[in-house]
């Protein structure tokens, strides 16, 4: 897991800390706690040990911390809430950032799509109507022929 910056890492040291240090106080093994929250041992190792490249993403961490917090009599929603807040927020902030990028690529996008429909309504306009832009055509020549006779 890439996607917790520095500040929602160390957030994430201080619950899964304070988790273990809650496990210990009741004596719970492990495996006891992945029995009960249906979490498996190795996700709820890696959460203590803080291998946290091993964990998938935070919308499922905070389901874990919550399951976790909730077994061992703690207020398991405070605990997720407090995580995911700050992740949701960093993810905020990073798309408004490449939102703000994304705009100026739509313009170019724009100017082309009225360019093809005033292309397709033209050809669209010639194929439908022939004969008058044929008349017009032959109608334009007899004028210059007239000029050019005139001369």
């Amino acid at each position: 897991m890439t996607l917790l910056n520095e500040a929602q890492v160390e957030q994430l040291k201080e619950i899964t800390t304070h988790l273990r240090q809650v496990r210990q106080e009741k004596s719970l093994r492990i495996e006891e706690i992945a029995s009960q929250t249906m979490i498996r041992a190795g996700v709820l190792q890696a959460l203590e040990e803080e291998r946290f490249e091993e964990l998938p993403e935070p919308i499922f961490l905070q389901g874990f911390i919550r399951r976790y917090g909730d077994a061992l009599g703690l207020d398991g929603n405070a605990l997720s809430h407090s995580l995911i807040t700050n992740v949701i927020c960093q993810d905020s902030k990073n798309a408004r950032k490449n939102s703000d990028n994304k705009g100026n690529t739509y313009i170019p996008l724009v100017l082309t799509y009225i360019l093809l429909l005033v292309g397709a309504s033209a050809g669209l306009l010639y194929t439908l109507n022939p004969q008058v832009t044929a008349e017009s055509v032959t109608s334009e020549d007899n004028n210059q022929q007239s000029i050019v006779s005139n001369q």
